[in-house]
């Protein structure tokens, strides 16, 4: 029998307080080599924090997390990164004033990138991958919302992420940009495992495995597609808030 976890990413009693104020409240999650799980629940449920927790941007004050097999609750988020954790932000980060090709590039060749010898192809390859083939020398600050979205997610496959985290990548899109981001995200190789943070539920339907809900910062439910819109735990959580 093998010794290896069957489980890429393992979080455990996760909690992160400010004073008295719990945003995240012992949560456990687990996400397995290619899978795609949703994350979804109302505002102030505590998703972000959760994703900024499993980056290392933020540090947790219970609990534990462990990416394949290690334990990285202690590690900041360049470690991280180089283990094959990347992610993308609620607001595109990119860098304005570099061209689109050159922020492929520049994110690929940081210390946890992989675009090194033959670098400049596969930044174009990744661009034509995410929809932006012909915007190469295009300076990030012209380009349209949805399309530094796009450039964002290049940027983040630039490492060879095991784990990429998004963190609602479709807020501030029109609809035809919702259904290319949904596109996108189907064409995304199995050889990365996906934790989508998102409000839009058709896009997050359309696309996990599996769904996780939280509510006030506590796991409530987590199922299938189906599991999760018949779960009466999942309508109590979303009980009075606007569709």
């Amino acid at each position: 029998m093998s010794d290896l976890p069957s489980d890429l990413l393992q979080v455990d009693g996760l909690g992160r307080r400010y004073g008295d104020l719990a945003a995240l409240d012992g949560v456990h999650l687990r996400v397995a080599p290619g899978d795609r799980l949703g994350l979804i629940g109302p505002n102030g449920a505590g998703k972000s924090t959760l994703l900024n927790l499993i980056a290392g941007s933020l540090r947790p004050t219970a609990g534990r997390i462990r990416f394949d097999g290690r334990d990285v609750t202690r590690l900041g988020p360049a470690r991280r990164a180089r283990l094959g954790v990347g992610r993308t932000h609620q607001h595109p980060a990119v860098w304005s004033s570099l061209p689109a090709l050159d922020n492929v590039l520049v994110a690929g060749r940081r210390p946890w990138g992989r675009l090194r010898a033959g670098g400049r192809e596969r930044a174009r390859e990744l661009l034509a991958e995410v929809g932006l083939a012909g915007v190469e020398r295009t300076a990030a600050g012209a380009l349209s919302h949805g399309q530094r979205r796009q450039l964002e997610l290049a940027m983040a496959l630039a490492g060879e992420p095991r784990l990429l985290l998004l963190d609602e990548p479709a807020a501030g899109l029109a609809p035809p940009e919702v259904e290319l981001l949904a596109s996108l995200l189907a064409a995304l190789p199995r050889t990365v495992a996906i934790l989508l943070v998102e409000h839009h539920l058709d896009l997050v339907y359309g696309f996990a495995d599996r769904i996780t809900v939280l509510h006030s910062g506590r796991h409530v439910h987590t199922g299938t597609v189906p599991e999760t819109r018949s779960s009466p735990e999942v309508a109590a959580a979303y009980a009075g808030v606007a569709p």
